[in-house]
């Protein structure tokens, strides 16, 4: 944790938020920083406790306090008892409603008290890549970013209390479960800038629709820091479904996927530089990365840099720097000559058709012999079985040499695809996908492979390599 607060400001920014909160024991010391895992305590945290679904942090309280913590704080519903677990020991409490919110609320005073520029990113996929984007945007300027999986009610706070106090660009990734969490989350951290890169059919267990996904994601801009009349927010996606949402929950500048003026001018089997809109044909943008959905996340950390004050040459410059983590479109040629282009890392039937048309392409990827392997995608519910069969249907023209499908319910993208003119074959596991690939990777063949993590396509992506 990097933010501190003496024990008087801690209760300061707690009473006023919290208008319940108490106080037990002597306010006194030197600043501190907050700590939520009792093995971190010592003389410069104060411990704040969570009750979790396998866990109760309130049990805990005690521990802290012997490790030299000189105070914690703490839901007003375990008050009794932790009162009785720390006998006679000598500590201040600052007893909450809501310790979640309580932690929330420190995070935004912090926020507040630093004033970088924030930039929030949500979507239904390409956050972190959209948010790594945008640190290679930023990176010439003090910037902090979420790390990874830290995008939801624990983690944007945490991300929020570790940034320096010099940061002058704060990203946040911003997930969701349901409704109402983007707008808790952007509450919390008050972006000047709001970034939607999709709205597609992950989370559609949970929502239902792509309508409510559309509402849950559109959150974000009915949040944007309302001390900043000047904030903005960028679509990467210029469906209506998404476009008319937002317009109907903010009235500030906009800016939309330009899918009219977005032009590639050059690419390559690494890379692809584009041009967008008469105001910036002149300046053009080298991304690592192909497809149609990755240029969409690229264009939104361009438009993010231009919109934060960032010059197009500062801007084109960071996004240069930008490389592919692991498991999300990095492409590694092989002992066999192969290139094996590894999507492991998660999956749905929004970023297999970018996948796809990423590899399609004949500049990029100029192989003869291309070969999808595709695993399961996983959380989509009582639609699986349906957007499984359509994903297979809409891979039935695509340029490629072979279709591989792993496991049982990814064969239904087989199916989906039967009577394409590529060759399908749908296998049981891993071990007969790596021992037929085996057999097929050679020189001048292009094989892409993708799942949910879930299904843990990166051990085959691991055993092909080496």
């Amino acid at each position: 944790m990097t933010a501190t607060f003496s024990p008087e400001q801690l209760h300061s920014v707690l009473a006023q938020s919290e208008p319940s909160t108490k106080l037990a024991g002597a306010l006194s010391g030197p600043p501190l920083t907050v700590c939520t895992d009792s093995r971190q305590a010592c003389d410069k945290t104060v411990y704040l406790a969570f009750k979790g679904e396998r866990f109760d942090g309130h049990s805990f309280v005690a521990a802290a306090i012997d490790a030299g913590a000189p105070g914690a704080i703490i839901n007003q519903s375990a008050e009794a008892s932790v009162l009785e677990s720390l006998g006679d020991r000598q500590c201040f409490l600052l007893i909450v409603p809501d310790t979640l919110r309580a932690y929330q609320n420190l995070a935004t005073s912090y926020r507040l008290r630093v004033n970088p520029t924030v930039v929030a990113v949500t979507g239904s996929s390409g956050k972190t890549t959209t948010k790594e984007m945008c640190a290679a945007v930023f990176s010439g300027r003090r910037f902090f970013k979420s790390a990874q999986n830290e995008n939801n009610e624990i983690g944007v706070p945490k991300t929020i209390l570790a940034m320096p106090e010099d940061t002058q660009i704060l990203i946040l990734e911003m997930g969701m479960r349901g409704l109402g969490q983007i707008a808790e989350l952007a509450a919390c951290g008050r972006p000047d800038i709001g970034i939607i890169t999709c709205v597609g059919v992950a989370h559609i267990e949970l929502l239902g629709s792509r309508e409510n996904i559309a509402r849950a994601k559109c959150e974000l801009l009915e949040h944007l820091n309302p001390a900043n009349p000047g904030s903005e927010a960028i679509l990467g996606q210029a469906e209506a479904l998404l476009v008319e949402r937002a317009a109907a929950v903010f009235t500030g500048k906009t800016h939309i996927f330009p899918a009219d003026t977005f032009k590639i001018v050059s690419a390559d089997a690494q890379s692809e530089t584009f041009v967008f809109g008469p105001e910036h044909s002149q300046n053009q943008y080298t991304v690592y990365a192909h497809g149609t959905f990755l240029l969409q996340d690229a264009w939104c950390a361009v438009q993010a840099g231009l919109s934060a004050g960032l010059s197009p040459a500062e801007v084109a410059a960071g996004l240069s720097t930008w490389r592919a983590v692991e498991g999300r479109g990095n492409a590694v040629g092989t002992r066999s000559g192969a290139l094996l282009v590894d999507e492991s890392y998660n999956s749905n039937p929004d970023s297999v058709r970018c996948a796809v048309e990423a590899i399609c392409s004949g500049e990029a990827f100029p192989q003869p012999s291309k070969i999808v392997v595709l695993g399961e995608m996983l959380e989509l519910g009582d639609f699986s079985d349906r957007l499984h069969e359509e994903l297979g249907q809409w891979l039935k023209d695509k340029p490629i040499s072979m279709l591989m499908t792993v496991g049982s319910q990814a064969g239904l993208i087989a199916s989906g695809a039967s009577g394409a003119a590529f060759e399908i074959l749908p296998l049981k596991d891993r071990e007969e996908a790596q021992a037929k690939l085996r057999q097929l990777m050679q020189k001048d063949c292009c094989v892409m492979v993708k799942g949910s993590h879930g299904t843990k396509l990166y051990e085959l992506v691991g055993a092909l390599l080496e």
